[in-house]
């Protein structure tokens, strides 16, 4: 073969292999543009999570492997923005003001260029319906009928917006799904909107029309499997399935929702992805504790080496928080009720008892009358009591700290909140205590209503 014939074949192959390459690749550009009050841009999704600290360029760049289209979520400070990513097709982001040159910050004004840009437009200016929590108010036939009102409107939007074909399948499957997730939680925050403070008086069969419902919506289907919405629906459904006494031990819990989980899904693929969501919620809830009787059923399901790796570094997480090595993330910026932006790592100096919670969460609400007493008892000494927020939406959390005159500093980071992702807290509310370097003293603390913690309190040195 001639040489230079042989070079240019040599030449054709490589740049396909490239070309292929690239087309196997997400890439994302993120322009913070004149926007000052966060520097962090976290990517996260079912296949990739990653975070970017931007410096003065104000450029965040990701660049991952992705084999199929997907759903992401772009958080920049409390914003939370919702992306389609493709492989091979680069999108660059830049953050807008608005006309009055401030920003929206639950919601940041983004502008797109790309080939995908469109979709992008639509996933952030669709207007589609969802579900209150006031709604949880509603009896149970009132609540799935407003569902499938909704469905019904959703429907008519997505398909009014002239997608392509195989989005606009996606993006219904989503929106069904997302609709009907907060139906997974209706037992439980039906009880708790009600007015019930008290576990003893919650029963498993309150609710049998909606119970039948989630149950119909489960699907043992793998190519449904890939929907994240879907995914979400399916852990939210178990967990409440398998909900029938709150005095378990998380061994316990675990293997309840098994046992429902393997009642409703055969498929080997699904079975190893939940049993690996389930032993990760193990190990954060427990503090770290080892499998114990999960461990055989762990084995059993999963086989993914990646898996494996994964809970052997949560291990060693664990390991290091306990270790007294875990110091408080001082370059996370949270929000007051002003919309100011607060560092924690500007409250060192004095203890931190740090509070975790949310306004949906029953069990939140009980510790607010004692945590209330609690400030009072240590006010003028040398400690802070702060209160973060993992609400979603601002407005529900102002309007609380406003209704309960909460005391203290009130600060929201929403659900994506990096003291949650620090000190991985699956459960709220959940308690922390700092000392003044910001070193972490209990990752566990006890809650305000319980009495050692004052006494706790009353024996730090220098307090």
């Amino acid at each position: 073969m001639n040489k230079h014939v042989l070079i240019s074949v040599i030449l054709t192959v490589f740049t396909t292999f490239q070309v292929m390459a690239q087309e196997k690749k997400a890439f994302l550009t993120v322009d913070l543009g004149d926007f000052r009050l966060a520097k962090d841009v976290t990517l996260s999704g079912a296949t990739f999570q990653g975070n970017y600290v931007c410096e003065d360029s104000q450029m965040a760049k990701f660049e991952f492997p992705l084999e199929e289209a997907d759903y992401f979520t772009l958080n920049i400070g409390l914003s939370h923005n919702p992306l389609y990513l493709e492989p091979g097709k680069p999108l660059a982001v830049k953050v807008m003001a608005n006309d009055k040159g401030g920003y929206a910050l639950q919601h940041l004004d983004l502008q797109y260029e790309g080939e995908n840009a469109d979709k992008n437009i639509y996933l952030n200016e669709r207007q589609l319906q969802e579900m209150n929590d006031s709604d949880f108010l509603l009896d149970e036939k009132s609540y799935l009928k407003k569902l499938k009102q909704y469905e019904q409107q959703n429907e008519k939007t997505i398909r009014k917006s002239r997608l392509d074909k195989e989005f606009e399948r996606q993006e219904l499957l989503t929106a069904r799904y997302r609709l009907y997730e907060p139906l997974t939680s209706y037992p439980m925050q039906h009880f708790w909107k009600n007015g019930n403070q008290t576990y003893g008086f919650w029963k498993q069969d309150d609710t049998p029309l909606v119970k039948e419902h989630i149950v119909r919506m489960l699907k043992d289907d793998i190519v449904l499997w890939k929907n994240a919405a879907y995914r979400k629906y399916v852990r939210g459904a178990i967990a409440i399935l398998a909900l029938e006494d709150f005095d378990l031990n998380w061994e316990e819990i675990i293997q309840k929702r098994v046992e429902v989980l393997e009642k409703y899904f055969k498929t080997p693929a699904i079975l190893e992805d939940m049993m690996q969501n389930y032993a990760t919620i193990y190990v954060e809830s427990t503090q770290g504790v080892s499998l114990k009787s999960i461990q055989a059923i762990y084995d059993r399901y999963v086989k993914r080496e990646d898996y494996k790796k994964e809970l052997r570094k949560l291990y060693a997480v664990y390991e290091k928080l306990q270790s007294g090595e875990q110091m408080l993330s001082d370059n996370a910026a949270y929000f007051d009720i002003e919309g100011n932006a607060v560092n924690l790592g500007d409250l060192k100096g004095k203890y931190l008892y740090v509070d975790v919670w949310a306004t949906w969460c029953g069990p939140c609400r009980q510790e607010i009358p004692h945590l209330k007493k609690l400030e009072a008892q240590f006010h003028g000494k040398n400690i802070h009591f702060v209160s973060i927020s993992l609400d979603a939406r601002r407005k529900d959390w102002v309007a609380m700290v406003e209704k309960e005159q909460l005391g203290g500093i009130q600060l929201i980071g929403g659900p994506e909140a990096q003291i949650a992702l620090d000190y991985k807290i699956t459960g709220i509310p959940r308690f922390l205590l700092f000392d003044p370097e910001g070193k972490l003293i209990d990752n566990n603390m006890t809650r305000p209503s319980d009495p050692e913690t004052a006494k706790t309190l009353e024996k730090l040195a220098g307090i």
